[in-house]
């Protein structure tokens, strides 16, 4: 009875070793495995989800790509990164010939270097009255408090525009024809394909006899732009 007691006693525990080692053995890593997957599962879910929205911010960005790049190269046309002086004058007789007025000569300056606008002093407002000076004397006088002279506008600059890289060059233009076309033609330049800033229009009559009517000889002063590439010296636009 004793011996039977033992063996099943015996036998109890060589099967709860047998239970526990298979837990531990067996059962225990793979469900450990299991969690792992699991965790791992959502986290790619999460950077899945994480690229997804970060190729919907790509694809709206891209389709406005092609509009950028029109405008980039509007912009570079219009203020180029070398002088491109025979394309302008180029650019000079086609807007005669649009207009009815002959070129007579075109001078080209020295290349200056860009200077940053400074504010102007903005002068006290008409009418107002300084404050006086009190004396000792006048101690109980009421004080007579001016106007507050308003602020100077805030310029408008980018610290990327530096005399290093911007450039004018001045570029006198005469020319002769009716006043009209003159003025069309003035106008034409200010909205052309490169940027010209006219500085001085000058007009007077002809100095030979001319079968136009309403003749004028003109004379437009003006700049253009040069923005260089990074690393580019200002020699080669002079």
């Amino acid at each position: 009875m004793d011996r039977n007691r033992l063996w099943i006693i015996g036998t109890v525990a060589v099967m709860l070793v047998v239970v526990v080692a298979g837990w531990f053995l067996g059962i225990q890593p793979q469900l450990n495995a299991a969690s792992a997957a699991s965790e791992n599962l959502t986290t790619v879910k999460s950077q899945n989800a994480a690229s997804e929205r970060q190729l919907v911010a790509l694809k709206s960005d891209f389709k406005g790509m092609g509009e950028l790049t029109d405008k980039v190269t509007s912009l570079r046309k219009s203020v180029p990164s070398s002088a491109q002086l025979s394309t302008f004058v180029t650019e000079i007789d086609s807007l005669s010939s649009q207009y009815g007025v002959a070129v007579k000569t075109i001078a080209v300056s020295d290349a200056k270097a860009y200077t940053p606008p400074v504010a102007a002093a903005v002068a006290p407002a008409p009418g107002a009255t300084p404050s006086p000076t009190p004396s000792p004397s006048a101690s109980a006088a009421p004080v007579v408090v001016a106007p507050v002279a308003p602020a100077a506008p805030a310029l408008v600059t980018n610290p990327k525009i530096t005399a290093a890289n911007f450039i004018a060059i001045p570029i006198d233009v005469a020319i002769s024809g009716p006043y009209s076309n003159v003025l069309n033609f003035v106008k034409g330049l200010q909205n052309g394909q490169r940027l010209f800033l006219v500085t001085n229009l000058t007009t007077a009559p002809p100095s030979t006899k001319t079968d136009q009517a309403g003749a004028v000889e003109a004379t437009v002063k003006g700049l253009v732009y040069v923005l260089l590439a990074q690393g580019t010296s200002t020699a080669g636009t002079k």
